[in-house]
């Protein structure tokens, strides 16, 4: 079953999450959320490279969208999350979410899963794979 949860200014994503889901003792989900961000690190996954190129932005952001899941990898809760974020002139920026601090607010919803994924580096795609 679905569980709503919204965490207040300065908490650190990707963190509340994980923690989250671990006091729920959920180890599959999708996690999907909104509201607001000073600062996030975002990557993009340079497939040439195999390599994620990190950006940090030190700004107000409103969050419009986060969707990811979580896995378990080497063992324990991993989430893999994505994000679009805007600025007040409405653009948007977006990517995979290394790190966040939320301000003022974020409400996030975990939705277990059926089945339990667990995920592996594939060397050949340079990325954990579920499998």
């Amino acid at each position: 079953m679905a569980k709503i949860y919204s965490v207040r200014a300065g908490s650190r994503i990707p963190d509340d999450i994980v923690s989250a889901a671990a006091r729920e003792r959920i180890k599959t989900a999708l996690v999907s959320g909104i509201g607001g961000v000073r600062e996030v690190k975002l990557a993009y996954f340079n497939q040439e490279t195999k390599k994620y190129e990190e950006h940090d932005f030190r700004e107000e952001l409103e969050v419009t969208s986060l969707l990811g899941d979580i896995t378990v990898r080497d063992g324990g809760p991993f989430l893999h999350l994505h994000g679009t974020f805007a600025r007040r002139d409405m653009s948007v920026i977006g990517g995979h979410v290394v790190s966040a601090t939320v301000s003022p607010l974020l409400e996030f919803v975990i939705t277990p899963t059926s089945n339990r994924a667990v995920r592996r580096l594939d060397e050949s795609v340079g990325l954990g794979v579920i499998y």
